[in-house]
């Protein structure tokens, strides 16, 4: 049995409706899950009530949030935050109103680049979802200008592409202090992509970051010996997962694909246990 600490749906830039993720995950072996939507924490309650089927599946509500360093995006997972609170979820939804105009801002310089695509387009493929890059890299597939979601993103709407467009900045120590406010825990997400990680990691755990993402995707077993290590000097809980968007969805590997075990779940479990 396996734990996966970090999945999409529909809510953000997934394919799967948090039901049908939770169906699937549970079909795939996973025993621990966490919804970790972008910015939202609205696919909880449905994900919640389908697990009910599930008597052995625990569900672990969680939100990603990107922030911004001089060193490029660096993204924080929360989890087991405190999604009834209104002054949280008032911040998610300016977070998905900048990210709303940050995709307008890009499907806009897509078209003067000379790559059309309508703006209806891609959110009928968001459908009731929070716009996100994603979306707008399936509506480059879907008009021919790209032959992969990967293609879209090295070669137009990535960090360094033509079309790229910036979000309101947050850095990381605001994520993850944010996160904490509202009783969340903290934790850092694919740190290989990270650049300067080691150097950041000091800040980040002053300011209250509890974990890192040891066991993520394919990650080889040489990286994540060298992340655990990290984990190990900073005092940090490892914790894992696939990032599943979906089938072809840009995804890494599948569900449960990170081979994350399931006592990873659990000792995430225990701290949030331990710190209530």
């Amino acid at each position: 049995m396996t734990s996966d600490l970090h999945l999409h749906s529909t809510v953000s830039d997934g394919i799967l409706k948090p039901a049908d993720l939770v169906a699937q995950a549970y079909e795939a072996g996973i025993r621990i899950l966490a919804l970790t939507d972008h910015d939202s924490t609205d696919g909880i309650n449905e994900a919640t009530e389908k697990t009910q089927e599930y008597p052995d599946l625990i569900l672990i509500p969680g939100v990603e949030l990107s922030t911004d360093t001089n060193d490029g995006e660096i993204h924080i997972l929360g989890y087991f935050l405190d999604i009834k609170n209104k002054d949280l979820q008032a911040k998610l939804e300016e977070f998905r109103s900048d990210r709303l105009g940050r995709a307008q801002s890009i499907v806009e310089k897509l078209n003067q680049l000379g790559f059309s695509i309508e703006w209806d387009l891609v959110k009928e493929i968001a459908g009731d979802g929070s716009v996100g890059r994603p979306h707008i890299a399936e509506a480059l597939l879907q008009n021919g200008h790209v032959e992969s979601i990967k293609e879209a993103f090295d070669k137009f709407i990535g960090r360094n592409g033509p079309a790229y467009s910036e979000r309101r900045k947050m850095e990381p120590s605001e994520a993850v202090n944010l996160i904490t406010t509202y009783s969340g825990i903290p934790i850092l997400a694919h740190p290989r992509e990270v650049n300067n990680l080691e150097n950041l990691l000091p800040d980040l755990v002053d300011n209250g970051l509890k974990g890192m993402e040891v066991y993520y995707g394919l990650y080889s077993e040489e990286e994540r010996l060298g992340y655990l290590n990290l984990c190990n000097k900073f005092d940090l809980l490892p914790t894992g997962g696939s990032d599943y968007h979906g089938p072809g969805r840009a995804a890494e590997c599948d569900l449960g694909g990170s081979n994350t075990a399931e006592h990873i779940g659990s000792d995430l479990i225990q701290m949030h246990h331990d710190s209530t």
